[in-house]
């Protein structure tokens, strides 16, 4: 997609060099003290992350934010983790030197010296890099071994994804997780660009201009969605969001068909919980079981397409691995009378299980071992009515598969 606004920027460019070039003209989320200061409020609870994709793990010893900007996530990861390892990785020098020097300001102001990251002298400083995630040496000059990727809002802009996913899967530790966060089949921007295009705006580069500010304002007066409101938005969101050489807004069905391809698996997804909470009353999900967590969250996905997904990645299992079931730590559970009632605060999911006795003895013993000990899922699956229970349980995630090795 081309046009008059931006043929002068970009003719003769390949799709990834004007990906590149955008992203120097303007980075993102910003280069204020304002932008950068934000704590990427759109990223999943770290606690999720962790449960899903590490459940029962040993505490995280490094991390990479695959794709970082400015610096905003990184920041954001620093703040709840000030001891561990965080790399921090974009293609875009520019974006790069920004988050170099907030990050010595945040020192100085700090009063700790240029070492000590961002604004405590115990917290670690973080390393950023200029880097590409589709380089298959990037695990190499990055020195892997990652407990937990973050890669939010990246790959949904980048020609090749599933390179960058190879690469990622290279990075990763053992009993390491992703955390990936990428538009979706539903996002409002699949619809804005062609609507945008049909008033001769050029929405492979941007240009900000009054009259695209007032196109916006008028789509904002129309669309109560996702995006907010537009026409007030920095034009480095607009540039990265709206406006960009390349866009992936995918069903789930295909980021997971693309995912594992490159050897990953669905864990969980953020809204998949509260999904199938809303389809048990009435046990109206029953016509999904037994699907296994990745296709139940694309089947739910088929009938509401997401605008954005945030999607927990492991490794996939071994053929012929027995997995293990962990407890997730995501609720707490109140066991009185034959039933249990199960909440998770992070999400606000609450239900209700009948239990008999031999059931509730069965999730005692789970809740306190944290791991299913050996004969406990046997004990389960003698049943249907058992094997359904832990399938709903490991779709609301309360408890998680991990290879066992």
């Amino acid at each position: 997609m081309t046009g008059p606004a931006g043929s002068a920027i970009t003719a003769g460019l390949s799709s990834v060099a004007r990906i590149k070039q955008g992203y120097e003209r303007f980075p993102y989320p910003g280069t204020d003290r304002r932008a950068l200061a934000k704590s990427s409020g759109s990223m999943p609870a770290l606690a999720w992350m962790q449960a899903v994709g590490r459940p029962g793990a040993a505490p995280i010893r490094r991390v990479l934010v695959a794709g970082c900007g400015t610096g905003a996530e990184a920041f954001g990861l620093r703040e709840k983790l000030p001891k561990v390892e965080i790399v921090a990785v974009d293609f875009s020098p520019r974006s790069i030197a920004v988050a170099r020097r907030r990050q010595r300001e945040m020192a100085a102001e700090a009063g700790t010296g240029a070492g000590a990251g961002v604004g405590a002298g115990a917290r670690k400083p973080i390393t950023f890099l200029v880097g590409d995630l589709t380089d298959a040496r990037l695990a190499e000059k990055l020195g892997g071994d990652f407990d937990l990727i973050t890669c939010h809002g990246v790959l949904s802009y980048i020609p090749q994804p599933g390179r960058a996913l190879k690469t990622m899967a290279g990075c990763l530790a053992k009993g390491g997780a992703l955390y990936l966060g990428v538009n979706g089949a539903g996002h409002p921007a699949t619809a804005l660009r062609p609507w945008l295009e049909k008033f001769g705006v050029a929405v492979d580069t941007l240009r900000d201009e009054r009259r695209v500010r007032e196109l916006l304002r008028l789509w904002d007066a129309l669309h109560d969605d996702d995006l907010g409101e537009l026409a007030t938005m920095p034009a480095s969101y607009l540039a990265s969001d709206v406006c960009g050489a390349w866009f992936n807004n995918w069903t789930l069905a295909k980021w997971r068909t693309e995912a594992r391809r490159g050897g990953w698996e669905v864990a969980g997804t953020a809204i998949l919980p509260a999904a199938l909470r809303l389809a048990m009353e009435g046990d109206r999900h029953v016509p999904l079981y037994p699907a296994g967590v990745g296709e139940l969250a694309e089947r739910l996905d088929d009938v509401r397409p997401a605008g954005f997904h945030r999607i927990m990645l492991r490794r996939a299992v071994r053929r012929g691995a027995e997995p293990s079931l962990r407890w997730t730590g995501l609720y707490t559970v109140r066991v009185k009378a034959g039933a249990a009632r199960f909440f998770a605060g992070a999400s606000g999911v609450r239900f209700d299980t009948k239990l008999t006795t031999r059931e509730a003895a069965l999730l005692g013993i789970l809740l306190e071992e944290k791991i299913a000990p050996t004969g406990w899922v046997e004990a389960w699956t003698r049943s249907e009515a058992g094997r359904k229970r832990l399938w709903e349980w490991e779709a609301l995630g309360v408890v998680a598969g991990v290879d066992s090795d």
